[in-house]
Formats: structure tokens, sequence, C-alpha cells
């Protein structure tokens, strides 16, 4: 007699798939505490795509391009923020 084998999970069933991704909330959020820990303003191009976000949550961020200079302190802001989340 053999062991019962185990059915293949389900594609679109899992605890993963039912959970809401939240992660761009979570970003803005940390970061906007980092930033007023470290004294810098919010940086305005995350501000925009955050926002733009909001008008329309299936128009995932995928990547920005921040062209202007943030400083020490608004860099560590932003990659802080990322690590946490991740």
């Amino acid at each position: 007699m053999g062991g019962k084998k185990k059915a293949a999970p389900k594609k679109g069933k899992g605890p993963a798939d039912a959970e809401e991704d939240l992660s761009v909330d979570n970003f803005m959020k940390i970061y906007r505490k980092k930033c007023g820990e470290l004294e810098v303003p919010v940086c305005d191009i995350l501000k925009a795509k955050y926002d733009a976000y909001l008008d329309d949550p299936n128009d995932k961020i995928s990547k920005f391009h921040i062209w202007k200079e943030l400083g020490e302190a608004g860099t560590r802001a932003i990659f802080e923020s990322l690590r946490q989340i991740a």
C-alpha cells in the first residue's frame, strides 16, 4: 500500500492571492514617517505617483524616475522605506 497522493494546489486560490497588495500604501506611510524623522520634505514626484495610483489602483507603480536633488537624507528616506516593505 502506498501513501496518498497530495492534490496539486489550485492556482488563484492560495492565501497570497486572496490578500490585497498593500505594498504601495505601506511604502508611502513609512516614507512619510521617515521624511518626518529625517526632517526632509516628501518628494513631489513620489507624491504625484502615489496620487495617480490612488486614482487608479490597477495602475501599479513599478518604477519611478527622480530628476531632482534629494540629498543624503532624502535618499535615505526612500531606500529605508523600500527596505522595510520588502
